[in-house]
């Protein structure tokens, strides 16, 4: 299996820390291709072109290794970042991420996980005939139910090929030109690294390679602007925003990489370890246009989250023996049998809820995990945080150890933990399926989003169907996939046009008034935006506002070559 390669001179990122701005703000100048600034529209890409995606269940060459290996659970890394995290929280009791050194404007900025960190996760058991388990994401329940993370998620693969391959290679997978592609490009099989625990098998995509790294692969991040992030369904208007500064609370590449800390670096810790990798390359975007890169390296991952390589080190062997843990007593509870599994760590707290369905009968069962943390065999009553043990180090600055320096010269640390599984036998049936629907509650905050400009996103539909009508066929077979559920696109806000409506109006095809209903999820619609929204929305107003003046690009933009 191939694993790809940065293209376009990306990979001087990888050697020089730091935000590589794709062009320079103040003269101008590109410091890489200019062509790397535009995005393809998100549904002008063909992604039947890519392999699909494969849950655990479904991959019967991770089913074939685990079973030779003897294992009892078989997952991803998709399937198994939101279970770890939980586990992390309550191991940690909710340390918070480092975040010192960022500008004194996030000084009254939230610390801690983010919201969306800490929704509570959940995954479907799967038995199979020889006797394993494999675990796959429940998407209906853990908080990215159905299409309101469409552009995101999508987003991601096209940049993924965008990142990595010539110009005229990434044009031959656009919706207008993929029929021209050869069934070996169609089905270039996926590169995967597979890693094992006493009871684990664990299967991580490898998104990307570069031999002069010490661990050679790293994952492929691309990371859309707080404009996108906080207003998902407004994402035309919200690609205004533009990313103008080095520092500060807004349009800056500080801000994005203070929410990544608070919001993803902890699951990308997990993906980057269980695949063996060095690290993570981000790109940063607005959907519409790229504005830098950089490369975030597992010691950069650990040092913000946990202050040090060792704890970083110590956490995640210990998540993943609490997680075998806490399977087998689910599994032994009700065994050889598909389980529904919701498991939540609430802010705070010092336990963890876990409830397990059977999903062939009616029984439900929920566990309570409890938890003492010692760090040097001493108690540790709020979060655990290996820098207390530092901190009275003779002649060491406590910036240099923060900065891995002097290393050596820090005396070990060792974490263990005393625990408790319980199943809540107290608790009647009734009472276990109403903790179910509170936390159900809670994952279904991520589908309430604020009412988006409606004008705009009809005005980038009737663009994709301009675009694709030029094209025999292409535009039949976009109505086709919106409306069979392939490529849904976000939900429907109130007063948005369907597809169908749009080309029955510009006169595209002759097509019946009506043609199957789009799938979509139950979205709660808010009529005025909080603080931050209205904002954003400020800021990407003037965005595009400042592109309107500005005009078009140069035919030919000056790129920095040296003298």
């Amino acid at each position: 299996m191939k694993v790809a390669k940065l293209a376009h001179g990306l990979d001087r990122v990888l050697f020089n820390p730091g935000i590589h701005w794709l062009q320079d703000q103040r003269t101008g100048i590109y410091n890489y291709d200019p062509h790397l600034r535009r995005v393809l529209d998100v549904d002008l890409f063909d992604y039947s072109a890519l392999p699909p995606y494969l849950t655990s269940s479904r991959d019967e060459e991770l089913l074939q290794i685990t079973k030779r290996q003897k294992r009892k659970y078989c997952g991803s890394t998709s399937s198994m970042t939101g279970l770890l995290s939980h586990c992390y929280y309550l191991l940690s009791r909710w340390k918070e991420p480092e975040l010192k050194g960022f500008s004194p404007s996030f000084k009254d900025m939230p610390t801690g996980f983010s919201e969306g960190a800490k929704l509570p996760a959940s995954i479907m058991l799967r038995y199979q005939p020889d006797g394993f388990y494999a675990i796959d994401a429940d998407k209906s329940h853990d908080g990215e139910p159905d299409n309101t993370n469409y552009v995101l998620a999508s987003l991601g693969k096209s940049l993924e090929k965008f990142l990595t391959v010539p110009p005229e290679e990434y044009a031959m997978y656009e919706r207008v030109n993929s029929w021209k592609l050869t069934d070996e490009a169609r089905n270039q099989p996926e590169a995967y690294h597979y890693a094992e625990t006493s009871k684990f098998l664990m299967r991580s995509q490898l998104d990307c390679e570069d031999p002069r790294l010490p661990n050679r692969t790293f994952d492929l991040k691309t990371r859309a602007t707080v404009s996108i992030r906080n207003d998902r369904a407004n994402y035309p208007e919200g690609s205004g925003y533009q990313i103008r500064f080095a520092l500060g609370q807004w349009e800056s590449f500080e801000r994005e990489y203070w929410d990544m800390v608070r919001a993803a670096f902890l699951k990308y810790n997990f993906q980057v370890r269980i695949g063996h990798m060095d690290g993570i390359f981000v790109a940063y975007h607005n959907t519409a246009e790229i504005f830098g890169f950089q490369y975030i390296s597992l010691e950069e991952l650990n040092l913000r989250l946990f202050g040090s390589n060792e704890m970083g080190d110590q956490a995640y062997y210990m998540s993943l023996g609490l997680l075998e843990r806490i399977l087998d007593a689910a599994t032994s509870r009700l065994p050889d049998e598909t389980l529904a599994i919701t498991l939540e760590t609430r802010s705070g707290r010092n336990s963890m809820s876990v409830i397990v369905e059977s999903t062939t009968s009616a029984a439900i069962v929920q566990f309570d995990v409890q938890m003492d943390r010692y760090l040097n065999d001493a108690l540790v009553r709020g979060p655990v945080d290996f820098t207390v043990c530092h901190k009275k180090s003779d002649d060491v600055p406590w910036e240099d150890i923060m900065q891995g320096r002097y290393e050596e010269q820090l005396r070990e640390v060792k974490w263990h933990v005393e625990y408790c599984i319980t199943p809540r036998l107290d608790l009647s049936e009734e009472k276990v399926r109403s903790n179910l629907q509170e936390i159900r509650a809670r994952q279904r905050l991520m589908r309430t989003m604020c009412l988006p400009n409606v004008d705009m996103l009809n005005e980038r539909e009737s663009h994709r169907i301009e675009v694709l009508s030029k094209k025999k066929g292409a535009l039949q077979r976009f109505l086709r996939e919106r409306e069979n559920g392939s490529a849904m696109g976000m939900p429907l806000a109130p007063g948005q046009q369907t597809t169908r409506q749009l080309i029955q109006r510009k006169g595209y095809l002759d097509l019946e008034k009506k043609g199957a209903k789009t799938p979509s999820s139950a979205i709660r619609w808010l009529r005025f935006p909080d603080a931050t929204t209205k904002r954003i929305r400020e800021l990407s107003q003037q965005g595009h506002e400042r592109a309107r003046q500005k005009g078009a690009e140069p035919a030919a933009p000056t790129v920095y070559q040296p003298l």
